[in-house]
């Protein structure tokens, strides 16, 4: 079953002109991780500062670089955090997923598709749906010992989650 996408677009902040509101902001934070940093982390931060900084709405986003988020096997990982100037989720940090409705997660990101994830935030609010971690998961082949080995461990605890408290999931 498809999940939808994690970001969403709050109607409440469009006042009907089309345009996005000003307070609008995105923090873009790229992992620099030692999986992420051998498959190209670096050249695609480059990117998205170069896409950011040629924006005309460069002053609604900010780059930074985040830890290791523990997808080492779908890198380079990006994370955008959609947020309202002045209201920055606090909780959030360079080294934690939040899985939160403001929170896009994007996998295998190299430097032709960092530029795209700006724009698309930036214009348009939307994620770039075939970019995400959720499609992504299934695209990506783990193709070293480490990634399957990140990628079973993922699942394994993404099974334990759905199983409950106080239960233990046989398989």
């Amino acid at each position: 079953m498809a999940r939808a996408p994690r970001l969403q677009i709050v109607e409440s902040l469009d006042d009907g002109d089309g345009l996005l509101p000003s307070r609008l902001k995105y923090d873009i934070w790229i992992c620099q991780g030692r999986m992420c940093s051998s498959k190209g982390s670096h050249e695609v931060a480059e990117a998205v500062v170069d896409a950011a900084r040629l924006h005309p709405e460069a002053a609604r986003c900010r780059v930074l670089r985040g830890g290791c988020y523990g997808l080492c096997d779908l890198g380079p990982n990006v994370i955008v955090r959609r947020f309202l100037d002045g209201e920055e989720d606090i909780s959030a940090d360079r080294l934690t997923l939040t899985d939160a409705p403001n929170e896009t997660v994007y996998c295998g990101v190299d430097v032709v598709a960092a530029p795209a994830i700006v724009t698309s935030h930036l214009d348009h609010d939307a994620p770039l749906t075939p970019l995400t971690r959720d499609v992504r998961t299934r695209e990506l082949e783990a193709t070293t010992p480490i990634e399957q080995r990140m990628r079973a461990l993922r699942e394994a605890r993404a099974l334990a989650i759905h199983a409950g408290p106080g239960k233990r999931n046989e398989g």
